[in-house]
């Protein structure tokens, strides 16, 4: 954290700050985004979970690929026949290859499974869009939080140069105690504020810390003042949004898995047919009696007519219908909460562009205000509180400026986001606009 200083020339005001500082290299956001996307542990967590839906989806078609199973047996045999006790070794040997014909419960099993792949491919697509809003969120707030403690350097050395002037004036009984008094108070609401917005820049720099898994250091600024206006208009964002969103895709992808589940357990109803090739070797029957060595080859086809299972496919097709209701409205609310945000987001955005232009406008005419009051005092037509009044009204729009530029940035990249459009190019088109300070 920086020194707070009362009263000091600029010029050794801005030595400390230098001196104070690490000397780190400025990192801009495609930096961090790529090592974001590197070694964020939430994402990478996301990207397994595709990993895991695919071994899943095979997992289930192998029960529609041949399956092909050795089973071999031996045992040491004890008969007693007519009084007469006999032993003997008896073994016996099974290769079977079965072929699924018909098997629809496998198959609805496998489509499923390959919808819960798409699911999770979109959610780790989602992931991967939060975790870049997330940065750019973090990123923008330290920015903003340093552009404020610059103007609040700047702004306290002006607060305390005219504190100095009234302290002077005062001695000389040329200015009223609580003039100094007034001054004196704003020069110390400044300091608070300092250390308020060093927690924020702290805080800021913490959370992308965590996010990209490396130091920040000092950021690079936003060097572009004026910006486009929001390009298309609030119907096109918000049919994107519906079309590609991949929180509205991966609940989509669950409505289909949820059908293949029904379907699947519909299914344990209907008849299963293989094709079965099988050889046998032994030397005992089937009562384990001894007799010569033998084999049978056997060719034919193997049908499974479910009959009654104590109420089992009933209560399993009932849940499956039960989880789907459950996603179906889990997708109808994700699609109306993804339309409700993006036209807050594009409302937001065309305001706050709106803003920049007006903020600015503001800027200036406070600008001359104060250069105006302050000559004013010098002639004695005004007081300090005029022009301690007149400064805060010029530091409070320049903090409205400021804010609106880089809440516009995070509207038009939240646009982007949602409608799951946002790219790595974005992000270079973006830091673009960075500079290192």
């Amino acid at each position: 954290m920086k020194k707070i200083i009362t009263s000091t020339p600029a010029i050794f005001l801005i030595l400390i700050v230098f001196i104070q500082t690490p000397s780190t290299q400025a990192e801009d956001l495609l930096s961090l985004y790529k090592a974001a996307l590197q070694e964020n542990p939430t994402l990478r967590m996301r990207e397994l979970g595709v990993d895991r839906a695919k071994a899943d989806a095979d997992v289930a078609v192998s029960r529609l690929y041949p399956q092909v199973s050795l089973q071999v047996s031996g045992s040491q045999n004890y008969t007693n026949e007519a009084g007469r006790l006999t032993d003997y070794y008896g073994q016996r040997a099974t290769l079977s290859a079965r072929q699924a014909i018909l098997d629809l419960p496998s198959y609805y099993r496998f489509d499923g499974a390959r919808n819960a792949t798409k699911q999770a491919e979109s959610e780790a697509n989602l992931a991967r869009l939060q975790l870049t809003a997330q940065l750019i969120d973090s990123y923008l707030e330290g920015l903003q939080s340093d552009d404020e403690m610059e103007q609040l350097w700047s702004e306290k050395e002006a607060a305390a140069q005219q504190v100095a002037r009234l302290l002077a004036m005062f001695k000389m009984q040329m200015a009223k105690v609580t003039d100094l008094s007034e001054a004196t108070a704003y020069l110390q609401q400044l300091e608070t504020r300092q250390i308020d917005v060093a927690n924020k820049a702290d805080a800021a720099r913490i959370k992308l810390r965590e996010l990209s898994g490396r130091d920040p250091g000092e950021l690079a600024v936003l060097a572009r003042s004026n910006f486009p206006a929001v390009p298309y208009d609030e119907t096109y964002w918000v049919r994107a949004a519906l079309d590609a969103n991949p929180d509205i895709l991966a609940r989509a992808e669950a409505v289909k898995a949820s059908r293949s589940s029904v379907a699947s357990a519909r299914a344990e109803h209907y008849p299963q047919l293989s094709f079965l090739i099988q050889r046998n070797e032994s030397n005992q029957d089937i009562d384990n009696l001894p007799r010569r060595e033998f084999g049978v080859n056997v060719v034919g086809l193997e049908l499974r007519i479910p009959i009654y299972e104590g109420g089992r496919v009933n209560a399993t097709m009932a849940s499956a219908q039960a989880q789907l209701n459950i996603a179906q409205q889990q997708l109808e609310a994700t699609r109306r909460s993804v339309e409700r945000d993006m036209r807050l987001v594009f409302a937001s955005a065309i305001a706050n562009h709106a803003r920049i232009e007006s903020t600015t406008n503001q800027v200036n005419a406070m600008e001359q205000s104060v250069t105006a009051q302050e000559v004013g005092f010098d002639l004695g037509v005004v007081t300090v509180i005029d022009v301690l009044d007149a400064r805060r009204r010029l530091f409070r729009a320049r903090l409205d400026l400021a804010k609106a530029r880089y809440d516009f940035l995070r509207d038009l990249m939240g646009l982007r986001m949602r409608s799951g459009g946002l790219r790595t190019a974005d992000i270079e088109e973006f830091n673009q606009w960075l500079a290192s300070r």
